[in-house]
């Protein structure tokens, strides 16, 4: 199903931070209890715009980043890791003003969320775990480093792609196994966003070094997992039963969780049948489900 009235930002804001300034974007007239959006490790705010509308007419105040090396922030130099992009956030939490915000993270803003509320706790309210956040399973019988160029190979030959026109990039997302149960016109927006450059010259804008960084420290890296270990609260982890390509188990197998949670006593799961990892953001229904998950039905 096709979303005629999604939101598009209705103001974006550069905010001054180690090395430059990071774009912020509000979607919205910024009405009511703000909530900061974090994005997955390729995405960027237009990741958010179905979510976007589902939390305004919540009566929220929504304000989604592009994190340092991707979207607008993709000229940002290092550091990355998930230390700096929390004092980023810490940045834009103070410079916008935002009283106490909850942090909802989505993949690898999930980890970002833990670090900023570990980092910066009187800064923020809830956060929010959409299937992203926990350390992910590791590489089955080989280091880290050993894996690392597999897990990089097909995100690194999607960034180094060259896309003679805006219309290539959108079919390379249409025949993503994660979008080829539907097209929604928020596809459009997201794909064309991502895209810099000059036809026939175009790339995807995520910064190659900053994605593999991050990566990095989706493994059980010693700040998430202390982030996690000291949360005061329950938070939400949101875990959907297909991950990034369609496939079954999704980012975060039951197995697994089964494995880890006991070590995280403030982590509340919720299971969400039926969608992928991309489909919680990126299909109506989707965004809905999260939302309502979150904060109930619509006001």
């Amino acid at each position: 199903m096709q979303n005629e009235s999604m939101s598009l930002p209705t103001q974006r804001t550069l905010v001054p931070v180690t090395g430059g300034s990071l774009a912020v974007f509000r979607y919205g007239e910024g009405v009511g209890d703000p909530v900061l959006l974090i994005h997955g490790v390729t995405s960027s705010n237009r990741a958010f715009q179905l979510f976007a509308d589902e939390l305004i007419v919540r009566g929220k105040a929504v304000y989604a980043v592009d994190l340092r090396g991707r979207g607008d922030s993709n000229t940002l130099p290092e550091p990355f890791g998930m230390a700096q992009h929390a004092h980023d956030m810490a940045a834009v939490i103070e410079f916008l003003q935002l009283k106490k915000p909850d942090v909802i993270g989505h993949s690898m803003g999930g980890f970002v969320a833990a670090a900023l509320h570990e980092l910066f706790p009187n800064l923020v309210n809830e956060i929010v775990f959409v299937d992203g956040g926990l350390p992910l399973p590791p590489p089955a019988g080989v280091s880290l480093e050993q894996a690392m160029p597999f897990i990089m190979e097909y995100i690194r030959k999607r960034l180094l792609t060259e896309y003679e026109s805006k219309e290539a990039y959108r079919e390379f997302w249409r025949s993503h196994p994660a979008c080829v149960d539907g097209w929604e016109l928020v596809l459009n927006e997201y794909a064309d966003y991502d895209l810099r450059g000059i036809a026939p010259h175009m790339r995807p804008a995520s910064n190659l070094l900053a994605v593999e960084a991050d990566i990095r420290e989706e493994y059980g890296h010693e700040l998430n997992v202390r982030a996690l270990k000291g949360l005061k609260k329950k938070s939400l982890l949101i875990k959907t039963e297909r991950g990034l390509f369609n496939e079954e188990h999704g980012v975060y197998p039951m197995a697994w969780l089964e494995q880890i949670l006991p070590e995280y006593p403030m982590i509340k799961l919720e299971y969400l049948a039926n969608y992928n990892h991309y489909e919680i953001m990126l299909e109506q229904s989707g965004a809905e489900k999260v939302a309502q998950i979150i904060y109930g039905d619509r006001l």
